[in-house]
C-alpha cells in the first residue's frame, strides 16, 4: 500500500478533457492562443530590499514555524504552517456573510498584515455568482475552534474580510499565465504562534536553481480518491522540484504551454499530491544572511486529473518571478 494525498479545495470540480484545476470550478480549455508570456520580473538578481514596500513586510515575524519539522504525509502539527490561509466564498451575492453560508474552496498565503498572496484563478472568472467573501486564519482543525493538541490550545480563528483583490493584468484564463493576485483585508491580521506571514524569497534566493530541492505543499483536501474523502486537519507532503522540460513535455499533450515563470513539482507515483489547496503554498526551509526560516516559492495553479496516481508532477507559480510584482502592489 501506499499513500496518496490530494489536496483539492472542493469536490465538486469541474474537469474538461484530463486537465483540472485545483480550485474548483475553473475550466482548463482545451483550446488555446498563442500568449507572449512576460512577468512582473524575470528572476535575475535584483535587490528588492532596496523597494520602498519591502519595509511593509515584516521581516522579524515571517517563516518561523511553532512547531517541529514535519513528514510529508502526515497531518501537520498545529502550527506549523502558520501562514496558511484559507478563502471562502458565497454562490449569492445577496446572501449575508455569515459562516453558514461560506464555503472553503482556495488557499493563500500570509504575507503581511494585510495582504493574501493567492492564485489569480481563485478570485476572478468565478462561475455564476460565486464570490470570495472570506479569509480565514489560523485554522488547523475545521471541526474545532479553537483547536488544541498535546494540551495546547491555539488561538480562535480569525474571519476577515477582504476590501480589494489584485489580479496580475496579464492573467491568461485559459493559458493560467501569470495566475497570482493579492487579497487586501478589511482589518490588519493579528499575529500570533498560529497565525504569522511567510517570508518572500530575496537576495541569493531570487536566483537559486531549485531543481532537486524537495519542498512543502499543505492543505485540507481529499485523503481518500475512492470515496472523495476530505480531510479536516490540514495535511502535508513533501514534493520535489522538477526541471521545467518535465512540464512542458506532460503538459504539451493537453495544449498547455509551460514557461519558467512556472514551476514543476511531484511527479512520484504514490507519493505524490494535486499539491495544496489551489492558491496555496509550496515552501521550503532556507536561510538568507541569518537563520534558517520558511520561505514562499510557489502558488498552486494546477494539474491533471488523478495526478497522485499516474506520477504527473503539477504546475506552480513561480514565485521568485514576481516578487517586485507584489512590492509594487501592496501599500500601508
Amino acid at each position: 500500500m501506499h499513500t496518496v494525498i490530494l489536496f483539492v479545495s472542493s469536490v465538486d470540480k469541474l474537469t474538461l478533457g484530463k486537465i483540472r484545476m485545483y480550485g474548483v470550478w475553473n475550466l482548463f480549455l482545451i483550446y488555446f492562443t498563442v500568449y507572449d508570456a512576460f512577468a512582473g520580473s524575470t528572476g535575475k538578481q535584483i535587490d528588492v530590499t532596496k523597494h520602498p514596500s519591502w519595509n511593509l513586510l515584516d521581516h522579524g515575524k515571517c517563516g518561523i514555524s511553532f512547531s517541529d519539522r514535519i513528514i510529508g504525509g502526515n497531518n501537520a502539527p498545529m502550527g506549523v504552517y502558520p501562514w496558511i490561509a484559507r478563502i471562502g466564498y458565497v454562490n449569492d451575492g445577496n446572501l449575508p456573510n455569515s459562516v453558514q453560508n461560506v464555503s472553503f474552496r482556495c488557499g493563500g498565503t500570509i504575507i503581511n498584515k494585510y495582504y493574501i498572496l493567492t492564485a489569480a484563478h481563485c478570485v476572478t472568472v468565478l462561475p455564476g455568482r460565486f464570490k470570495a467573501t472570506m479569509v480565514r486564519l489560523g485554522e488547523h482543525n475545521t471541526e474545532t475552534n479553537p483547536d488544541c493538541e498535546n494540551n495546547y490550545c491555539a488561538n480562535p480563528v480569525q474571519d476577515i474580510d477582504p476590501v480589494q483583490i489584485i489580479v496580475h493584468k496579464h492573467y491568461n484564463t485559459p493559458l493560467f499565465k501569470h495566475d497570482i493576485a493579492l487579497i487586501r483585508l478589511s482589518q490588519p491580521i493579528t499575529f500570533n504562534d498560529y497565525v504569522k506571514p511567510i517570508c518572500l524569497p530575496h537576495g541569493a534566493l531570487l536566483t537559486k536553481n531549485m531543481v532537486g530541492e524537495i519542498a512543502e505543499a499543505a492543505g485540507w483536501g481529499i485523503v481518500d480518491l475512492d470515496n472523495l474523502k476530505t480531510s479536516t486537519v490540514l495535511q502535508t507532503i513533501k514534493l520535489p522540484v522538477l526541471e521545467t522540460s518535465v512540464c512542458e513535455k506532460v503538459f504539451l499533450r493537453h495544449r498547455a504551454l509551460i514557461d519558467e515563470n512556472q514551476m514543476c513539482v511531484g511527479g512520484k507515483l504514490g507519493q505524490d499530491s494535486c499539491t495544496g489547496d489551489s492558491g496555496g503554498p509550496l515552501m521550503k526551509v532556507d536561510s538568507v544572511d541569518g537563520p534558517p526560516k520558511y520561505y514562499l516559492f510557489g502558488i498552486v495553479s494546477f494539474g491533471v486529473k488523478n495526478c497522485g496516481q499516474t506520477a504527473t508532477p503539477a504546475v506552480y507559480t513561480r514565485i521568485t518571478h514576481y516578487i517586485l510584482w507584489i512590492l509594487e502592489n501592496i501599500s500601508p
